[in-house]
């Protein structure tokens, strides 16, 4: 089962839940990086349900399968996202989970450049509500909204740079698909985009490090004859094709993938995560020892029972005795 995942690669909130032109509504607007249009991608593999070309260009995805919600729920989910100047899905277009579905921007009103550059985000649990309804301050939401903080999960690789005050959950449970590209060789280089003449001269002179583990983002498709992947390279996204003999997929353990995320990420988003992975830690230790109270309980139940019954088992010898005793006198 996929956890939905927050779609953007930083997190910086703009403007929270029920406050200004989102009285009475859960959507949040995030503004990316910077001022910049940056890339907004499936938060989960599913289905664009619906795509408005007018308005604030909003495009309705909805999960193809249940998924798990950041607060443990498991349901469909429907996202809303809107503002994305250029639409770059169709309606009844399938995604796979950290696919590019958009961008942000700045479409309203029916124009492009109504705004500044930030994606609105709501989640709503269930499917079929592809539509906007205006709620009891006279705002328009799609319904069935939770809270977007409670509904998706920071990856790894998503920097926050302002997470608004919410509560917002890392995913640090490192599952068995998770997977990483691991570097073989010197010649494994990296590019811009999916496509073999965009190489990222800019980056380390064009190639991956040999013997580091970079976090596979997602799996892209194929092109020219190669198998391309999104990767996560420091602090940003970047990919790279897969030749067998300069590169792998590989799974680490958690510690090891926890280290390889890290080490690509900016040193804020270093801190943060080691402080999800004590606070995890914490909770697992506390967790355990719970357990073991409990065991210890158990243990102690189970001995006074034994107790009992060999009591009972004593009085009714004696009890036997006594009866024989009466019985012979």
């Amino acid at each position: 089962m996929e956890r939905a995942r927050f779609p953007m690669e930083f997190l910086r909130v703009t403007q929270g839940s029920n406050t200004g032109s989102h009285a009475g509504s859960k959507a949040m607007d995030f503004g990316g990086k910077d001022t910049g249009c940056d890339a907004v991608y499936a938060p989960f593999t599913g289905r664009v349900v619906r795509v408005r070309t007018d308005s604030s260009h909003e495009t309705y995805f909805e999960s193809l399968e249940p998924v798990e919600f950041a607060d443990g729920t498991v349901d469909y989910m429907t996202v809303t996202l809107m503002h994305d100047n250029v639409l770059d899905v169709r309606a009844g277009q399938v995604l796979h989970q950290g696919e590019k579905i958009g961008d942000e921007g700045g479409f309203g009103s029916g124009r492009p450049g109504r705004f500044g550059a930030h994606l609105h985000l709501e989640a709503s649990r269930g499917r079929s509500i592809a539509y906007q309804v205006r709620n009891a301050q006279g705002t328009y939401c799609t319904p069935q909204q939770v809270d977007v903080w409670a509904a998706l999960w920071l990856g790894m690789d998503v920097q926050m740079l302002d997470g608004g005050g919410c509560p917002w959950k890392r995913d640090i449970k490192e599952d068995s698909d998770m997977k990483f590209l691991k570097v073989t060789s010197g010649k494994c280089e990296v590019f811009t985009a999916p496509d073999v003449n965009a190489v990222d001269k800019h980056y380390n002179g064009g190639k991956l490090t040999e013997g580091v583990c970079y976090p596979v983002q997602a799996e892209v498709g194929s092109s020219g004859g190669y198998s391309w992947v999104r990767i996560f390279v420091a602090g940003g996204q970047r990919y790279a094709a897969g030749p067998a003999d300069r590169c792998q997929l590989v799974t680490l353990s958690p510690g090891d993938a926890f280290t390889a995320c890290v080490a690509q990420g900016g040193a804020g988003g270093a801190e943060e995560l080691k402080a999800q992975l004590e606070a995890a830690n914490a909770r697992a230790d506390a967790e355990a020892r719970r357990a073991d109270e409990a065991d210890k309980r158990a243990d102690a139940a189970e001995q006074r029972a034994d107790a009992a019954e060999k009591h009972a088992a004593e009085t009714d010898k004696r009890l036997a005795s006594a009866k024989a005793y009466v019985a012979e006198v």
